[in-house]
Formats: structure tokens, sequence, C-alpha cells
């Protein structure tokens, strides 16, 4: 058992990432790469990395790749000599419970923790602790869900990690992906062909029942539905215009869409305005004789 960490220098040339990184947590972007090394040059270094002793980075990837693009030379790490297997259930408890703290992490990636945590046992807590094994996981991974909130979505992991992706991609939801595993497994197989061979994601799932066929609205209930939005929203959109200017509809131009969008209202207006005043011009007799009713009455003799 390590009872003391002592931090030594580290040559950022003999560390190499976690096997199984990749597994559990997405590779940082360029712009947060950019950013820890920011952080880095400005305060230094807070808080040492933990690696295996051959090397296998445990704790502190985007530290070390932080460090690489600043071009250090070498980094203050800590030497778990307990840790000799990097894929022993003990070490990739530390790299799970590590990361799953520093990180921003989607359903999925949260999933994969928990699924690794209850499969190693470890982080488990004691027997005598209340709770089943899930409840007293979930309660160490301080995400809020519950035990049986982990579970389903442990069960999303069934789907193959491209298809997992497309859920964190949020190109698929949960509901959508937990209909997609009850399907027959031939049905299902062809339903992940056609999403790799990049045919539309809502086509292909209302191919397969996944998703009902959209139910077309007539031009009535659409132009009910439009009004209705223009009443609750034109105020705060009229409010803060500016912030629609970085607006983008995939496969349309947003200007030739707006462009028709008005022609459409104005003709609307317009059409509108005539029916009013017609209106109008109908009354117009029946007010003039509640007004007038003597003269109605020489009319009528």
């Amino acid at each position: 058992m390590e009872l003391r960490h002592s931090v030594e220098e580290v040559q950022l040339e003999l560390l190499h990432d976690h096997p199984r990184q990749t597994d559990f947590f997405a590779s940082a972007s360029q712009a947060e790469l950019v950013e820890l090394a920011d952080d880095l040059s400005q305060r230094g270094q807070q808080e040492p990395i933990h690696i295996c002793p051959d090397g296998t980075i445990i704790r502190g990837h985007r530290r070390v790749a932080a460090a690489r693009l600043l071009g250090w030379r070498t980094i203050k790490g800590i030497v778990r000599q307990s840790l000799v297997d990097p894929c022993s259930d003990a070490a990739i408890a530390e790299l799970v419970v590590d990361n799953l703290f520093r990180q921003q992490l989607d359903d999925l990636a949260i999933a994969r923790c928990y699924h690794e945590l209850k499969r190693s046992g470890l982080h488990c807590g004691s027997d005598s602790e209340l709770g089943d094994v899930r409840d007293r996981i979930a309660a160490r991974l301080k995400t809020g869900r519950s035990g049986r909130s982990l579970d389903r979505l442990e069960r999303l992991l069934r789907l193959p990690r491209d298809v997992q992706d497309m859920i964190s991609g949020n190109r698929l939801n949960k509901f959508q992906a937990e209909k997609i595993l009850r399907l027959p497994e031939a049905k299902r197989s062809q339903l992940f062909d056609e999403l790799r061979a990049g045919c539309p994601i809502p086509e292909v799932l209302r191919r397969y029942g996944v998703t009902k066929a959209a139910i077309k609205k007539s031009v009535p209930e659409l132009g009910e539905q439009l009004l209705r939005f223009f009443q609750l929203n034109l105020r705060s959109l009229s409010d803060e215009l500016e912030a629609l200017d970085r607006l983008q509809i995939h496969g349309e131009d947003v200007v030739k869409l707006l462009d028709d969008s008005t022609h459409f209202l104005l003709a609307w207006t317009k059409r509108k305005k005539r029916l009013k005043q017609q209106a109008i011009k109908e009354l117009l007799p029946q007010v003039g004789a509640h007004l007038h009713p003597d003269k109605l009455s020489k009319r009528a003799r």
C-alpha cells in the first residue's frame, strides 16, 4: 500500500497515454489544449501527474499534452510503484475516477466509468455501507444520478461505439437508442449499416420503426402555430435581433429563406387587411341602421 508519494521530474519523452484512455474519455480539442498550455505557462504546474513505473499515464493526460505543446522536456510527476500493470483493475479505477472528476463528461462517458467500476468491484465501498453496489458506486461518482439511472445508461453501451458516438454528438437521442436495442438482431445490424453508409438518420429511424412518420399538419393548423409563435416570441426576437446573427440552417441559404418568409408574411398581411376592410364595409349599413332607426323606418315606408 502506497502511504506517501514523492514528486519528481519526469522526462516527457518517456511518457505515453494509457491504452484505455479513449475507451472512456474523448480526446481534448486543440482549443482546450491551448487554453491549458496558457494556464501552465502563466501559473506553472499546480498538481503533479501520476504514472505507472513504465511511463503509462494514469492521471494527467491533458497536462502532458499541454506541456508538450509548450515544448517542455520534463513535468512534475508521481510514479505509482504499486501500479505495475497499467491494465490492472486498480490502475484503471484510478484512471476512471480521476478523469471523471476533471472533465465535463457526456452521459455515455459516465456510463463507461460506471460500468468499469462495477465490473472491477473497486470503489464500491464496504459491505457494511447501506444500499446495493450500484447505488454505492453512483454515490462515489457524484453525478447526481441514481444507480438505477446509471444502469439504464449502461445498457446503451451494448450499441457499437460509432453509434454511441452519434448519441454523444446529439445525432441520436437516448430514447431512440433504447428502441434500437429492442429491435431484432438482424434488423439492428441492417440499421447500423445504413447509418454508417451516411443515410439520413431520421429516414433510417422511420424505416425501422424507431420513430413514427411525422403527421402532416393542415394549413390552418400551421398558420395557427405560426401566429402563436409570433404572439409569444416576437417582442423578445425584436429586442435581441443581433443574437440571431450567427444562426445557420443546414443546407439552406438563411438570407433566401428569410426573404421568402418576408414575401409570404407580406402577402398574408395584405390579404388579412383586405378581409378586415371588407368585413367593416359589410357591417357599416347595419351600424348605420342601429344609430338612425328613423331613416330606416322611412325607407321601409
